[in-house]
């Protein structure tokens, strides 16, 4: 961020050197009103409560994302950063999309001006502000950083020939190839968190039977047929709980099965359970052994960021009032923070791509400036 707005302040120092300084408060405003986007999401991590919660979201978020990093021949970019929005449901906004719409309204740009923000130089998640009082909801959190190792290892033609591939009916493929992206991330969150992301999604969705799975034309697939895909996702990865391999998920099974099984060539040859299925260390204790304990006033024992939260998710699962008598979700937070190395959660020092990156943002931040040049109108306010 520092060298993406420090293109914009060289500019406002050069326009107050060479006579321009009329156009400089009106700059200045505008780098605000982009600035803005940002500046709340780090000053929230400037206030106790909120810093844990949204630490313990990146601890999952990196969970997810971080394995990638280490990929034999991966070109290493920043995790996705997880923060609050008014919106209903997580959502992910990619690196380098447009982002002038999650501007505050109302601000200081001119209606043209809003174009301005056009190049996203890390990846976000958010998440409605109610997950805070529900920790069990930050699960959600895998499945948008999976759409992020989607974008950034170029997944998208793998994803889709592998669910062509599947086994399915002709018109049956059609419909998964188009929910492809929604597919994989719900497998992904499936086989890192197991059989409770199925139970959190369960929560949010209305898996109700009032649903034509045979034409619906959503952007995801329907909710009956995510439940049975996250299911089926979480069996794979040898998760404790996971359901046998029986009922009418047939479907949702070969397309689990076409996504785990063998290595992908956007993922250093690595199958999704090897890249993302957690080890349990000896001493460890697995999920639902670690509801029960946490139902019991104890910590879950879980080594994993994903493994704590799952734990908190199926203890609220199988006793709401205990899990609230029990502070079980302000405990889970405590333990994954416990949890945490040391360290930065960026490319390492001696990354020779760092000079390109830092290029790369130089250019987003020339590229601001010249959006905000070629939509300024001087006979339209800058300010709301």
């Amino acid at each position: 961020m520092a060298a993406l707005l420090g293109v914009g302040l060289a500019d406002v120092r050069a326009r107050l050197g060479d006579g321009r300084a009329g156009d400089v408060p009106g700059r200045v405003l505008d780098l605000h009103h982009v600035w803005d986007f940002y500046r709340t999401r780090f000053l929230l991590r400037r206030v106790r409560d909120y810093r844990r919660f949204l630490d313990v979201a990146d601890e999952l978020a990196w969970e997810c994302y971080g394995p990638v990093l280490g990929l034999a021949g991966a070109r290493p970019k920043e995790p996705p950063l997880v923060g609050f929005s008014r919106a209903a449901a997580p959502r992910a906004h990619r690196r380098g999309s447009a982002y002038h719409d999650l501007l505050p309204r109302g601000g200081i740009h001119t209606a043209k001006g809003r174009e301005a923000a056009t190049r996203l130089p890390f990846p976000v998640i958010d998440v409605p502000w109610s997950f805070r009082s529900h920790l069990p909801g930050l699960l959600t959190v895998a499945h948008e950083a999976a759409h992020h190792i989607d974008d950034d290892c170029g997944l998208g033609d793998e994803i889709r020939r592998r669910v062509a591939t599947a086994g399915l009916s002709p018109e049956r493929a059609a419909h998964w190839e188009r929910w492809s992206g929604e597919a994989f991330a719900d497998v992904c969150a499936a086989v890192l968190c197991g059989p409770a992301y199925a139970a959190v999604l369960a929560e949010l969705l209305d898996a109700g039977d009032d649903v034509d799975e045979r034409d619906f034309d959503g952007a995801h697939p329907p909710p009956g047929a995510r439940l049975r895909l996250a299911a089926a996702a979480a069996r794979p990865a040898a998760h404790p709980g996971a359901p046998d391999d029986t009922g009418d998920g047939a479907e949702a099974r070969a397309v689990a099965g076409a996504l785990t099984t063998g290595g992908w060539s956007g993922l250093g040859g690595l199958a999704l359970t090897e890249l993302l299925a957690p080890a349990r260390p000896p001493g460890g204790a697995d999920v639902p052994e670690g509801a029960r304990r946490m139902l019991a006033g104890g910590p879950s024992r879980c080594s994993s960021t994903a493994g704590v939260l799952a734990a908190a998710a199926l203890a609220f699962q199988r006793d709401p009032a205990a899990y609230d008598r029990q502070g079980v979700g302000e405990r889970a937070v405590t333990e994954v923070l416990r949890l945490r190395s040391a360290g930065t959660r960026a490319a390492p020092a001696a990354d020779p791509s760092a000079a390109e990156r830092r290029h790369s943002r130089a250019e987003a931040g020339g590229a601001l400036l010249a959006a905000l040049d070629a939509t300024a109108d001087p006979g339209e306010a800058v300010v709301g």
